[in-house]
């Protein structure tokens, strides 16, 4: 699965995409988001999870908080790196991550039941970065 940034290009923008979700794949990264929220801690490494591959140097956290913030660009928290340009944290509280993983979950293994069409779920518009999952490829 490709984790991309997608900063201009459509009205939808600017936006993170994962694509293409295949239910094996869906149900890895729920699995870690589950975890993050109910088992072992407040944030997960998004882009370091084997199965994700990122474009661009695309980098992605998740992490647990007391107020939603949704995508952050990291530069925007005051992190002085000259190159960075691709990399975010994704803020929500622990009951915003529950229905992040409600959304998630038709895309797994568990519920995935009819995989001929292209589907798309967008799991995240608190900030002006929205997050998409689709399991199709991205053709724009």
């Amino acid at each position: 699965m490709y984790l991309e940034f997608l900063p201009d290009g459509s009205i939808d923008c600017p936006l993170l995409i994962f694509s293409p979700s295949v239910p094996k794949e869906t149900e890895q990264l729920y699995q870690a988001l589950h975890d993050m929220v109910s088992v072992s801690g407040t944030s997960v490494d998004i882009h370091a999870l084997p199965f994700i591959s990122s474009v661009d140097g695309c980098k992605l956290s998740a992490q647990v908080v007391e107020q939603n913030l949704g995508v952050v660009l990291l530069n925007t928290l005051g992190v002085v790196l000259s190159d960075i340009k691709n990399h975010f944290t994704w803020k929500l509280t622990r009951q915003s991550w529950k229905k992040v993983l409600d959304l998630l979950h038709p895309f797994t293994l568990q519920d995935c039941h009819d995989d001929r069409y292209t589907r798309h779920q967008w799991l995240d518009e608190t900030s002006n970065i929205s997050v998409l999952i689709s399991t199709g490829h991205r053709r724009w």
